[in-house]
């Protein structure tokens, strides 16, 4: 029988799209939650770190926005998210300075939080297939073509090492 090799990615990826990974059953996976991380950790991160969209699509009819808006609206518009960031982190600030649970608090800046995930599987390729695709969110996108490429050199290097030790096991 055919052995299928087992790949585990660690990956880190804005958590404004870790619902559409999710949506992979085939995908054996754990996340980092905002839950468990203390509001100062958690609001550090996301002023030195905060998740920016990687598109500045302009709005249409439809799921994808195919056409970025022009320069000094992408200048606007990223002013305007980091100005949010903020903003989402001076409110975490005075909920968690009322006494307010971690699991209230870091809700507020779950839109700027990059996630940390562990991914593992046996078969990729209808992942890569549909997040790859020009009609993917961009930031998915990115995600999932960094893990094909990533892939794509893991098999080239066990080739290169079944073909050194003259192992036709390995593949």
């Amino acid at each position: 029988h055919a052995q299928n090799r087992i790949t585990t990615f660690e990956l880190e990826y804005p958590r404004f799209i870790h619902a559409e990974l999710m949506t992979h059953r085939q995908f054996s996976r754990n996340a980092a939650s905002s839950r468990a991380i203390p509001v100062a950790n958690m609001i550090k991160q996301v002023e030195l770190n905060p998740a920016v969209p990687v598109h500045w699509g302009q709005n249409q009819a439809g799921m994808q926005a195919a056409v970025e808006v022009d320069l000094p609206q992408q200048a606007l518009s990223q002013h305007a998210w980091r100005s949010a960031c903020a903003s989402a982190c001076e409110w975490a600030r005075v909920l968690a300075n009322q006494g307010l649970h971690m699991q209230i608090v870091n809700r507020v800046t779950e839109p700027f939080q990059v996630i940390k995930t562990i991914v593992t599987a046996t078969e990729y390729k209808n992942w890569f297939w549909l997040r790859c695709h020009a009609d993917a969110q961009p930031e998915i996108k990115q995600l999932a073509g960094a893990g094909q490429k990533s892939q794509a050199e893991i098999v080239l290097l066990f080739k290169t090492l079944q073909a050194l030790k003259g192992n036709p096991q390995l593949h």
